[in-house]
């Protein structure tokens, strides 16, 4: 079950995420009991859009606080410690080191960055100055592939099995146009233990994502989206509730189908 008590790491946070964590996993709790979902566990993976359009939503904050926001999630559905797995992307994927809740804020400052221009395609020699830990944002480059990112966590799932399922908070601002691409790997993914939450982040083409909902031949609804004009302004209770309104359904389903335990 679902567990409202400290997790692994919680008491190593500064006072002030400390209290919004506790408060945080509290409001996910209430969402997760609106959709009878107040056991559910899972392992929850968050991805970041990179890409160049993004540069105002990172330089503002935005995506840093919403990383801290998505980290409640995590820590309630208990998967793996509470921690998370990320990735980011923009023309080319790359996986970020673990999210571990006592490693938040060291993490936030780190990791959550734009992507940035090579001039010369991807780097030969990393950039200078970068510590060890952090991904060389030329590597990522600046364009949106979303279906490469896609592709990338789907093999990660299949060598990295769980009893729990895995949820796929994946935010982007848009800009989607590999629209054959992305259909067919979240169309294979089908079969996996695999929920794909999608977040619009601003007023955007998002391509094939907004009408999976309504597309056919697939055994269960693999795919959520949602977007919202301004993120930062959106309440905790309605993040979460939006966030946590379709993955309860698809566990369902996914149970009946024998795609999860």
């Amino acid at each position: 079950m679902a567990s409202d008590s400290p997790c692994k790491g919680e008491a190593a946070l500064p006072d002030g995420m400390r209290d919004r964590l506790s408060l945080r996993k509290e409001q996910v709790s209430v969402s997760l009991r609106k959709h009878d979902a107040a056991d559910a566990k899972a392992r929850v993976v968050l991805v970041l859009d990179a890409s160049v359009s993004m540069a105002a939503l990172y330089s503002r904050g935005v995506v840093a606080d919403v990383v801290e926001r998505v980290a409640a999630v995590a820590a309630q559905l208990g998967g793996e410690g509470g921690g998370m797995r990320a990735w980011t992307f923009a023309t080319h994927p790359a996986r970020l080191p673990d999210l571990a809740l006592e490693e938040l804020p060291e993490w936030l400052r780190l990791h959550v960055r734009v992507g940035q221009l090579g001039l010369f395609g991807r780097p030969r020699r990393r950039r200078r100055g970068l510590d060890p830990r952090q991904i060389d944002m030329r590597a990522v480059g600046i364009q949106n592939e979303e279906h490469r990112v896609i592709a990338e966590i789907r093999g990660y799932v299949r060598a990295h099995p769980l009893r729990e399922p895995t949820l796929v908070l994946f935010f982007s601002d848009g800009g989607v146009h590999s629209d054959e691409e992305i259909e067919r790997e979240l169309r294979a993914s089908v079969e996996e233990p695999l929920f794909w939450q999608f977040v619009g982040l601003g007023r955007a083409d998002y391509g094939v994502l907004e009408r999976f909902d309504t597309l056919t031949g697939r055994r269960v609804d693999n795919v959520g989206f949602f977007a919202v004009d301004d993120i930062a302004r959106t309440s905790d209770a309605e993040l979460y509730d939006r966030l946590l309104s379709e993955f309860p359904s698809w566990l369902t389903a996914a149970r009946r189908a024998g795609i999860v335990e």
